[in-house]
């Protein structure tokens, strides 16, 4: 990794044996960085992003990279927002001035910011739509009741509406600077010419020095019991089913790949211990998994499960049962050499191309930088089960834990958090 001039991150990696290019730009803002005023902005920011600047109109840039037979896309998450295409090798001079002139550049015309917030506000209504989308939302809902991470990156309709343009071009001012953003480039390039184009490109970017506005927020309150939230959707035909406990952040980056090791051991592949027992043996659901979120700021543990109304309790308790056994006993050398394989295999088939390899890295820079992909690695491949035992009586608990059940409507018994009940 090197800086350019005015101090923008600029990771490059020459990758001979590919015949295309990935670049993709990273800047440090989403939803978690937006003051409740702001609720939205990032992702609508995205957006407008492909509506131009004051030198390349609406569509100027798709066309550019898809004349070429190349693709574009962005994506806006809690923690950041980022701008990316694939070209072919040859194509990267013609095609990178493009995107480096509307990301850091984007002019948010008036009249394309109205048209683009009514197509916003269907992807919010689609969202809303969306059962697992909704389910996802009551849980984020439940399980922070002050971070920004509890509010949808998509904002909601209401706030949507009282955005500006003007607004919108304070925040892109705010966020879209040098040092709140990394470029990344993976594919057939010499490294020295790459630095060079984006330091053409980029490297005339100064920092606006405007001051930022965070959303200012109170610590979480620890979990005392579980707490449930059940909710109901019409013409709904299977229930969705999520347990989740408060996990950690990026900043506790050992701590967080041994929870990631543990969410494996219960739901990662048809062999892990849930998928055998719920699905395989008992047929209690129809699917279950298991992951474990990093962000910025502490993240969640969630074990999730597609299955019938009338086996909640049943499916519930023997999850419990398994992280029980998870307290009781080191899980056996098989199990460790499966998760060590497994999880190490998905991130050397999640790196397979440019464009992977650009998120992976661009991901990991934003969270602690790049070096953490080697330790992550080293992390997995080191673990003992010891410490997956004493990770899982520390991170889940079988008595404090937020559950949250979207049912069919007929099928709908409570209304809301019910911050005293126990498991069963």
């Amino acid at each position: 990794m090197r800086q350019l001039s005015n101090g923008m991150a600029a990771i490059v990696h020459s990758l001979p044996v590919s015949s295309a290019v990935a670049v993709d730009v990273w800047i440090e803002t989403g939803g978690r960085h937006e003051p409740p005023a702001l609720l939205g902005v990032s992702h609508f920011l995205e957006h407008m992003v492909f509506k131009g600047s004051d030198r390349v109109g609406p569509g100027v840039l798709d066309k550019a990279i898809e004349h070429r037979g190349g693709m574009t896309n962005a994506a806006t998450s809690q923690d950041y927002t980022h701008f990316y295409f694939t070209v072919a090798a040859d194509d990267l001079t013609d095609t990178l001035p493009y995107l480096a002139e509307v990301v850091t550049r984007a002019s948010i015309p008036a009249d394309e910011f109205e048209r683009e917030r009514q197509v916003v506000i269907e992807e919010i209504l689609r969202s809303e739509d969306n059962p697992d989308r909704r389910a996802y939302t009551l849980m984020l809902k439940s399980a922070y009741q002050n971070h920004p991470y509890r509010r949808p990156v998509l904002g909601t309709i209401d706030s949507l509406n009282t955005l500006t343009p003007e607004m919108m071009r304070a925040y892109h001012r705010s966020w879209y600077q040098p040092e709140h953003m990394t470029v990344v480039v993976v594919g057939q390039i010499d490294a020295d010419e790459t630095f060079d184009l984006l330091e053409e490109h980029f490297g005339d970017l100064t920092s606006s020095q405007q001051e930022v506005e965070r959303p200012i927020f109170q610590p979480e309150p620890p979990l005392q019991t579980v707490c449930r939230v059940e909710r109901s959707q019409p013409r709904l035909e299977q229930t969705r089913l999520i347990l989740a406990w408060p996990g950690t952040d990026s900043a506790n980056w050992e701590i967080a790949c041994g929870l990631e090791c543990l969410a494996s051991v219960l739901g990662d592949g048809r062999s892990s211990r849930l998928v055998q027992l719920l699905r395989e043996e008992r047929g209690l659901v129809r699917g279950i998994g298991s992951t474990s979120a990093v962000h910025l700021d502490p993240g969640l543990f969630t074990v999730s499960a597609y299955l019938d109304a009338d086996d909640v309790k049943a499916v519930e308790a023997a999850i419990l049962t398994e992280i029980d056994r998870l307290h009781r006993e080191c899980i056996s050398p098989e199990d460790l050499h499966r998760v060590r394989r497994i999880l190490t295999n998905e991130f050397v088939f999640a790196a397979e191309s440019p464009m992977q390899l650009a998120h992976l890295y661009g991901f990991y820079q934003l969270n602690g930088g790049v070096d953490l992909a080697r330790d992550y690695l080293a992390r997995v491949r080191s673990i003992s089960a010891e410490e997956l035992r004493d990770l899982a009586r520390e991170y889940l608990s079988l008595d404090r834990y937020f559950c949250t059940v979207l049912k069919p409507e007929a099928h709908s018994t409570a209304v809301g958090v019910d911050s005293t009940s126990t498991s069963t």
